[in-house]
């Protein structure tokens, strides 16, 4: 796994004068933003004179933003920083010109708060310290005038972890912005024949997100596979970590050979092209072609960041990447199919698929099986030139996971949101599986028929929702939210 990071830019701003208060505002914020996992923080930096703006250095007088001339030469700074994101704030009343102005500059996610008010001075006027609460109405209505769409965080001193949680939360959402514009994703091979769910509308993927597919023949992948010989240092590391992954393996050497071979191959073209997701023809093709099955390949593939969805679900493989982004590469997402509901507990669902789960999600190591379609019970003989051999068996580890999926209709874009918990299980089932518990099945099920959400979907550990809600916001998609 390959950890997220990124770049927020801090607008801290004043009104009037540059005071104490104004100063420990800053520099407890700057504290705070540092303890946040998966974080940088690009913030102008006080000139030594106090009063020099040079936006090639990133100074303004105090280190914060007052004046639009400071805004203008922050937002020179950002850009030149490439920030992903913005965290406004005023400090006392602030100064909304400034503030929104590098905001609207710069044209990429924002996050507002406002600090808390100290007690009053001790003067015959009992003068406010702050005015912070004010001034943050002034900043918001900046924001709408101008219909930038921005996440407000609340009213906290800086060292509160409300303020830290809500940063968090905001670097997920941005992480997700910034994995889906602009993202390459490869698609190799054609939709099974059956499988119009999975058809997709390239154009809109262009128009919403900027994305660009890049198409690749699946002989033509094979033909380089074949091409490539089995002492390559390449494949012999790759038939390695495959027999390394696994406990227990009841395939033939031709497989993790051939397997090898493709996952070389399939990795090359992912570097060539620098993709962010990919989804791939799993049947039947592979199978006549080299004797294989592409599900363990794929979670292989995940575990080292290249994302892999299956049966050619390209919208999918887009949902892959929402989840990974999110989560700031702190995890890997399952590509799982919605299968059954669990007869004794109505409230669970089993998330699975043929094999195709990182093992690094493995509920038990010692307990991954590399099977064969035809024989996931492990009982039967090998057999070389076996095209279902390939499939990794176990339970993913338990926990809290979020769940996602992207969909499109007549260029309208939505995105399912829900929560569950794993429960563990003491079952033995076939492929990569988990039971899932969500609060209220009946409702997800329906949301899922009445959206349109198609049986496939991604998922991985931890709660990205309130991220996932906030990346809806910024990209005009239309949150479903199950909870």
């Amino acid at each position: 796994m390959k950890p997220i990071i990124v770049r927020l830019g801090f607008v801290p701003s004043y009104r009037w004068s540059y005071t104490d208060w104004v100063d420990q505002m800053r520099r407890e914020s700057l504290a705070a933003f540092a303890q946040v996992p998966g974080v940088e923080i690009v913030c102008p930096q006080p000139a030594p004179d106090g009063k020099t703006v040079d936006p090639l250095l990133g100074l303004t007088a105090h280190g914060c933003v007052n004046t639009l001339d400071e805004a203008e030469a922050v937002a020179a700074t950002f850009r030149r920083e490439r920030v992903d994101g913005l965290i406004l704030s005023p400090l006392d009343f602030g100064d909304e010109r400034s503030a929104v102005k590098v905001a609207e500059q710069m044209g990429l996610p924002v996050l507002l708060f406002a600090t808390k008010e100290p007690p009053a001075n001790n003067d015959a006027m009992l003068s406010r310290v702050s005015d912070s609460y004010c001034g943050n109405l002034s900043m918001a209505a900046g924001l709408h005038r101008r219909k930038i769409p921005f996440q407000y965080a609340g009213l906290f001193f800086p060292n509160e972890p409300e303020l830290r949680a809500a940063v968090a939360d905001f670097a997920g959402a941005v992480a997700v912005v910034k994995g889906l514009r602009n993202a390459r994703i490869g698609q190799v091979g054609v939709r099974p024949s059956a499988f119009e769910t999975v058809a997709f509308d390239e154009i809109a993927l262009a128009r919403k997100f900027g994305q660009n597919v890049i198409p690749a023949e699946l002989s033509d992948l094979v033909d380089q596979a074949q091409r490539i010989t089995a002492d390559d240092p390449r494949v012999l590391a790759a038939v390695a970590k495959a027999r390394a992954e696994a406990a227990t393996i009841t395939v033939a050497e031709d497989y993790l050979v051939n397997s090898a071979r493709l996952e070389v191959a399939l990795a090359d073209f992912w570097q060539r092209n620098r993709l962010s997701a990919m989804a791939i023809q799993c049947w039947p093709s592979i199978g006549k072609l080299m004797k294989v099955s592409l599900c363990a390949l794929y979670g292989r593939m995940t575990d080292a960041a290249m994302l892999t969805a299956c049966e050619t679900d390209v919208l999918g493989a887009v949902s892959m990447l929402v989840s990974y982004q999110s989560a700031l590469g702190a995890s890997v997402p399952h590509f799982i199919d919605w299968t059954i509901q669990h007869r004794d507990h109505p409230n669970r669902l089993l998330a699975w698929h043929c094999g195709n789960g990182p093992t690094s999600l493995a509920a038990d190591s010692s307990k991954v099986a590399l099977r064969s379609r035809n024989n996931m019970s492990g009982t039967l003989p090998v057999e070389e030139n076996d095209a279902m051999a390939g499939l990794f068996q176990f339970q993913v580890k338990p926990g809290r996971v979020t769940l996602c999926r992207l969909a499109e209709y007549d260029g309208q874009w939505k995105m399912l949101i829900a929560g569950g918990e794993i429960i563990p299980s003491d079952e033995t089932l076939g492929g990569t599986w988990s039971w899932v518990e969500v609060n209220d099945h009946a409702r997800l099920y329906r949301t899922l028929v009445e959206e349109g959400f198609i049986h496939h979907a991604s998922m991985i550990h931890g709660d990205q929702r309130a991220a996932l809600l906030q990346a809806c916001k910024f990209l005009d998609i239309q949150p479903v939210w199950v909870d």
